[in-house]
């Protein structure tokens, strides 16, 4: 369980680093093709991609396609997804976002819980609104963390790298090993070289947590930091990468990215083998297109929720009180 464990923080240690670091010239190039597609103040998108899994007994894929619009602070996606065999029914997914609030269809969150043979609560079903929300900044704003500061980083040509060393310090040796061919960019990653990158990362956090617990305001006592520091920098940390690397073995991380200067391809796959476990697949092909004139509307039947009430629709909250009408915010 404990190396179960341990893979889980390894990958998401390796997708942090592959979104912000940053060392080569060749990973500097890409993140500031990736900062100037950022700039386009509109943009459609097409996506398709594949989850799979074949582990344990069980043998199942889901493919999903995605059609995107973006305009300034706008922004709406419509996401199907399909089970080859028939057996996973998940309902198409609709989504609006502003630079605040995040809405998603209802018959999404009905869809659900039908799919899943549960009844649908009553505080889901008396909504009349289509589309319900909630603000997608409320968990920063309960921890304090200094969102001036990341928005700041928004709006900076240099935010992923600037990111990046605000997460792993400012002398991290992190890199990805990108291969630029003009303005195509390859990425390949085996087992052993993800688990190092993994680490690597793993390490360079533990060693920024000052700036982390302060950043992110994540009210961590010194003891706390010390201990986690202590735990990462010991050689037992190190001495187990040789047996992850071992379940790991014939993992893989690729990508392909392309730019212009009117559009943007992208061409990923993750290919996860875990020793005495199984496989886990996922690949994803998208283009994004810079696009004129183009407006995003947020739906005109809505209804804005607080964090709790929405976490209570999603089976999340143990409590069983209806939703306070005086706390909603509804639109037509």
């Amino acid at each position: 369980m404990k190396l179960r464990k341990t893979l889980g923080i390894i990958m998401a240690a390796v997708l942090t680093v592959g979104t912000m670091a940053g060392c080569s010239q060749a990973t500097q190039n890409y993140i500031k093709e990736v900062n100037n597609v950022e700039k386009w103040e509109s943009t459609t998108s097409d996506i398709t991609g594949t989850v799979g899994v074949d582990a344990q007994g069980i043998k199942q894929d889901i493919s999903f396609t995605c059609t995107a619009y973006k305009a300034k602070e706008n922004e709406y996606a419509d996401i199907k997804f399909k089970d080859p065999n028939g057996k996973i029914n998940i309902p198409e997914l609709k989504l609006y976002c502003d630079e605040n609030t995040i809405y998603i269809n209802k018959s999404f969150l009905e869809g659900i819980y039908a799919s899943t043979g549960q009844a649908v609560p009553n505080e889901l079903t008396n909504i009349k609104e289509e589309y319900i929300g909630t603000d997608v900044n409320s968990n920063n704003a309960k921890t304090n963390a200094n969102v001036e500061q990341i928005k700041a980083l928004a709006n900076d040509p240099d935010a992923l790298m600037k990111l990046g060393k605000l997460i792993f310090g400012e002398n991290n040796d992190l890199d990805l090993p990108y291969v630029q061919n003009g303005r195509e960019y390859t990425l390949y990653l085996d087992g052993n070289q993800t688990v190092d990158l993994a680490a690597k990362a793993i390490i360079a956090g533990a060693n920024n947590l000052d700036n982390l617990n302060s950043t992110f305001k994540l009210k961590l006592t010194a003891e706390q930091i010390a201990e986690a520091k202590k735990e990462i920098n010991n050689t037992n940390f190190t001495s187990k990468l040789a047996e992850i690397k071992m379940a790991l073995n014939g993992t893989s991380i690729s990508s392909k990215n392309t730019f212009s200067d009117n559009s943007y391809t992208s061409d990923f796959n993750m290919n996860l083998q875990v020793k005495d476990f199984g496989k886990l697949y996922f690949g994803m092909k998208s283009t994004t297109s810079k696009t004129e004139g183009k407006v995003v509307e947020m739906p005109a039947s809505k209804i804005k929720l607080t964090e709790e009430e929405f976490d209570k629709l999603l089976g999340v909250s143990t409590t069983t009180k209806a939703i306070p009408a005086a706390t909603a915010t509804s639109i037509k």
